[in-house]
């Protein structure tokens, strides 16, 4: 082979390998347009908060207010007459849009009824001035359970089971609230001045976290403060756990899991415990006076309302925060069904439902509310 026909063949031979080991070129995606991306987003929608009336038409006393979800709750309340107290419970299947009388009548001498429980849409109870406790076991048809001091704290963990207290006395009931037996009376140690006492006292507050544990606290002991009781076998056992700090004669409690739970004390002030009630500390917020319930949506959103205070958490109550609530008139309590819908009730017929809305929804007298 001639020189130059060699030479030929190596330079070919070169290139060849060269071009083996050059990593190939990944073609390079073409660029979205502007027009692309706002196709392919997805934007959340802007919501608020509002309360807006669902009255109901009559110039009557709403004194308590339950509902078991968002739509379906029940209101009681009175309409005093030359003819009697009128007192009456209403219904409503559609969040208040509706309201269908089930029991008594405003313009009757039925006695005035509060205390409202319910355990599911079919199982509630009822207090009514005059000792009875009302009972309903389908949702609609109510019927009297047993005698029963109207104002008195209860609550009920199966559509049998129940626990009240009344004084001293915390008592069970095994047959829907028709019948009462003491299980634990209110007795404690104490040091007063140095010295040891045993003394007697009386239960002020009673509240189930879970079916399976409940608290109930003391009143206003002599060293100044409250005890707490606890439970955490379904209301079998029962257990003095620790003091509060501070007590008051009557007060509030509620939880929002087994562990974490508030007690409204004497001076607008709310402990907190946060280890099932082994201890408790004050928190830096001022709630409404009075006894108003404390009710929790789940275990970060709760409520404590009453008058014109708006308190709430949205953090399992670590912090709360208050504000200035202005309706037609003054707000006797509530129902906090869910985190984003709540009920509260008035007089003059008075009832607002809080919820979520799109931010350009209007309805007639809606106000502003927090965003929980």
């Amino acid at each position: 082979m001639k020189r130059s026909g060699i030479l030929l063949s190596i330079a070919c031979l070169l290139a060849t390998s060269a071009a083996a080991q050059t990593p190939a070129r990944t073609a390079r995606a073409p660029a979205r347009s502007k027009a692309a991306v706002a196709v392919g987003d997805t934007t959340k929608p802007k919501l608020k908060a509002i309360w807006e009336p669902v009255n109901y038409p009559q110039d009557a006393e709403l004194t308590d207010v339950f509902f078991v979800s968002a739509e379906v709750g029940w209101v009681t309340g009175l309409k005093r007459t030359d003819g009697g107290e009128g007192g009456f419970i209403i219904h409503t299947t559609d969040g208040g849009e509706h309201w269908n009388l089930q029991l008594g009548d405003p313009h009757s001498a039925n006695r005035a009824l509060t205390n409202l429980f319910f355990l599911d849409p079919t199982h509630g109870w009822a207090g009514q001035f005059g000792g009875q406790l009302m009972r309903t076991a389908d949702g609609e048809n109510w019927e009297s359970a047993a005698t029963f001091a109207t104002l008195t704290p209860y609550q009920f963990t199966s559509p049998t089971t129940g626990f009240s207290i009344i004084n001293s006395e915390l008592r069970r009931s095994n047959d829907g609230g028709h019948s009462w037996k003491p299980i634990l009376n209110c007795q404690v140690h104490v040091e007063v001045d140095g010295l040891q006492r045993d003394v007697n006292c009386n239960f002020v507050s009673l509240r189930f976290a879970t079916p399976e544990v409940g608290y109930v606290t003391s009143d206003r002991l002599p060293n100044n403060t409250g005890a707490v009781f606890k439970t955490q076998d379904g209301g079998t056992t029962w257990k003095q756990i620790s003091f509060l700090p501070t007590a008051a004669r009557e007060s509030s409690i509620g939880f929002a899991d087994a562990n974490t739970g508030f007690v409204k004390v004497e001076g607008e002030k709310l402990m907190g415990t946060f280890d099932g009630g082994q201890t408790w500390r004050g928190l830096p917020v001022t709630v409404p006076g009075g006894r108003p319930p404390i009710r929790f949506a789940d275990h970060e959103v709760g409520w404590i309302v009453e008058g014109t205070t708006f308190a709430y958490t949205n953090n399992g109550g670590k912090r709360w925060n208050a504000v200035e609530i202005r309706l037609p008139a003054r707000i006797n309590t509530f129902a906090l069904p869910r985190r984003d819908r709540g009920y509260v009730i008035g007089d003059h017929g008075m009832i607002y439902r809080y919820r979520i809305v799109p931010i350009d929804y209007t309805s007639k007298g809606m106000i502003a509310a927090p965003v929980m």
